[in-house]
Formats: structure tokens, C-alpha cells, sequence
């Protein structure tokens, strides 16, 4: 009968392994790795996930020449921390939070790049998942406006001045807004990654209304109102005026690219 000391030797490089496999096949299963990558990061996952199976087999079928100590052991758990961190996120989402200590307002560059010009109703007929906007609002001559994400009103905001715009995102009160937003505390905010959720920046429009209180902090919701851009202390401020608010479910992709 095997001694424990020789189990741990012949089975603790296997497992481990065997959890990475197991985790990497969870996360592209789940698209739970949506809530820190790109999408296109999912062929790196997977070709990871094929790395640690053929390092489970290979310590499988290998046979153990070296010997099994408490220090051997540490590091072979320090692989797992990665795994244990995920599990015990309650939340992967980047929220409040993170946008309180990563906001330095909008004059961020995106806000002044200008990208050629699209046509609002473009593409309006290529897209089913495009929420129809409720009824038209006061002041625009924009019946029914494309859906679009706040990164592609910060890259062309000269065209949309003036125009209807649905955007969705997650919703923000707080006093902190105000010096950015000449005094106004509510925004619509989401969040920009280039690579993953280290990089994040917080992209966000002002809401020029008093409606917003019956949302919660990092509720998202889909605002349909006026588009301007404001000069506060000589920057320009992206806001949105007569905001009609209402929530809807989290996209699968929280974040811009």
C-alpha cells in the first residue's frame, strides 16, 4: 500500500494541472472572461487550456524522480491562487468603484478625436438587437435614432450635437461628479479597454436631470435624450438633456473597445 508521501508525489502535479484545465474550459464556456479580457483574448484561453492538459498528462505518465517537500507543495499551490482569487470575487464587474479612482474627467483624448462622420441611421436595419427608442423627445428633428455606445459619441461628438441618442450603460450619483460636470451629479458611464480590465477607462456622459434618483449606483439602464457638449471651465462636457431612463439587463460585453 502507497504511503500519502507517495501519493502527493505521483498525483499533486496532475491536479493541479487538471484545475487549470478545468477553470480554462469553465471561463470559455461561461464568457466569464469577458469581464476582464477582449473577446478576441478567448483563442488565447483556449490555446492555454491546451497547454495545461498536455501538462497534466505529461506529469501523469512521467515518473517522479524528485522528492516531495512542504516547499515543492507551496509552490505548486501558488499555480491555484489565480483560480481561488476568481472564486472568491463576488463581483468581476468593474464598477463605481473603479471609476471613482480611475475618472480624471473627460478630457481624456477620446472626447476630441474626430472620426469621420457615420450617418446615424446607417446601419439602423443591419442590427436586430437595437432597442427601439420609446417616444420621440421634444427639440429634435431625430425620430428614431440608432442605439449607440458612448465610445462612438466620444469619437465624433461635433456630429451628434443637438441630435437624439439612445446609449446604454451604467448609472452614477455621486458629489464627486459635480466639479466635472458644472454641478451636476449623475452620469451614464462604461468603461474602455484596449487590452484588459487593468487598463480600463471610464468613459462618461453627463445626464442633465433630476430623475435618476430612482436608480441605483451601477444599474444599468438605456438613456434616450439630446445630445450636447457643454464648455465647463473650458473643456468640453458631453451631457445628455430631457433623459428618459430606464433599466435593462447587463450586456454579456460590459466594456467598450
Amino acid at each position: 500500500m502507497k504511503s500519502p508521501e507517495e501519493h502527493v508525489k505521483r498525483w499533486l502535479h496532475p491536479i493541479v494541472f487538471a484545475i487549470w484545465t478545468g477553470f480554462l474550459i469553465y471561463l470559455l464556456a461561461s464568457q466569464q472572461y469577458v469581464a476582464f479580457l477582449r473577446p478576441e483574448f478567448g483563442l488565447l484561453l483556449v490555446l492555454a487550456h491546451f497547454i495545461a492538459m498536455g501538462f497534466m498528462i505529461a506529469a501523469m505518465v512521467r515518473t517522479k524522480t524528485t522528492e516531495i517537500d512542504l516547499h515543492a507543495i507551496f509552490r505548486s499551490l501558488v499555480l491555484l491562487v489565480p483560480v481561488l482569487f476568481f472564486i472568491a470575487m463576488p463581483n468581476t464587474m468593474l464598477g463605481n468603484q473603479a471609476f471613482k479612482k480611475r475618472f480624471i474627467g473627460t478630457n481624456n483624448g477620446a472626447i476630441s478625436r474626430q472620426a469621420p462622420s457615420i450617418p446615424p441611421l446607417q446601419r439602423a436595419g443591419n442590427d436586430p438587437d437595437v432597442a427601439s427608442p420609446p417616444e420621440e423627445i421634444e427639440g429634435t428633428q431625430q425620430g428614431t435614432p440608432q442605439e449607440r455606445t458612448i465610445l462612438e459619441i466620444f469619437k465624433n461628438p461635433n456630429f451628434y450635437k443637438g441630435q437624439r441618442v439612445i446609449v446604454t450603460g451604467m448609472i452614477l450619483r455621486d458629489e464627486q461628479l459635480k466639479p466635472h460636470f458644472g454641478g451636476r451629479d449623475t452620469a451614464v458611464y462604461r468603461f474602455m479597454i484596449n487590452c484588459c480590465a487593468a487598463d480600463a477607462l471610464p468613459l462618461a456622459i453627463a445626464l442633465d436631470a433630476d430623475k435618476a434618483e430612482a436608480f441605483e449606483n451601477d444599474q444599468w439602464v438605456q438613456v434616450d435624450g439630446i445630445f450636447d457638449l457643454h464648455q465647463i471651465n473650458g473643456k468640453p462636457v458631453p451631457m445628455v438633456s430631457k433623459p428618459q431612463i430606464k433599466p435593462i439587463a447587463a450586456p454579456a460585453v460590459p466594456y467598450l473597445f
